[in-house]
């Protein structure tokens, strides 16, 4: 099953600083998330990241799992060349219920990474392979990357905004799940929006929603 993790203002924490952490940090960046990275000998760019406060960076060799109940993180990312010390962090931060993830080992780990397609920072499209071949992920998100950025128009991307924003005040006034699933199918289809939606008037779509959800019945 492919989850999207919502991980904004949760705490992840990173083990080891070399290069495969870096990764892992880059992954991250976007999320919104608290990122510590641990580790005794930081790469330069993980250092630049710290001194440009896009991390917490923990200069210290791991020697214990203390540091798990001390920051009590929704995720851990074990990314060492000690692939015991990876797998100790794993099985400890299972007991804790904490999510875990070891870059040496996606089979024990409690989540896969994606090869991710962003679009337009609307749209994400994931391809794993459940962490048989990394490789492979890459080499099929670049045969499928330039199919999806051709077929999903810019008005694709308003009509999620749009919905997004309908999504928001039909639970002011439309009361069950149900109803306001037949309100937002209805408004995809409405003339009205439609029309603005070619003109670019994106005010106007808002008011003429608003009035939609308010005289639904």
């Amino acid at each position: 099953m492919i989850i999207d993790l919502h991980l904004n203002e949760k705490t992840v924490i990173i083990i080891g600083a070399g290069n495969e952490a870096l990764k892992r940090i880059k992954l991250l960046e976007s999320e919104g998330c608290k990122i510590i990275v641990i580790g005794e000998k930081p790469n330069s760019e993980i250092t630049k990241l710290s001194q440009k406060k896009k991390i917490t960076l923990k200069k210290t060799k791991i020697t214990s799992m203390l540091f798990l109940k001390k920051y009590k993180p929704f995720l851990v990312i074990a990314s060492t060349t000690d692939s015991s010390l990876n797998q100790k962090i794993v099985q400890t931060a299972k007991k804790m219920k904490i999510l875990s993830y070891a870059s040496d080992s996606p089979d024990s780990s409690d989540i896969s990474y994606l090869s991710l397609i962003d679009i337009k920072k609307t749209i994400k499209v994931g391809i794993s392979t459940s962490g048989s071949s990394p490789i492979m992920a890459k080499k099929i998100k670049s045969k499928t990357e330039k199919c999806l950025q051709k077929n999903i128009s810019d008005q694709d991307i308003e009509l999620i905004k749009i919905q997004k924003f309908a999504r928001t005040e039909s639970k002011k006034h439309i009361l069950t799940q149900t109803e306001r699933k037949k309100f937002l199918y209805e408004l995809m289809n409405d003339k009205r929006v439609k029309e603005l939606l070619k003109d670019g008037k994106y005010k106007a779509i808002q008011t003429t929603i608003k009035k939609m959800v308010k005289d639904w019945k």
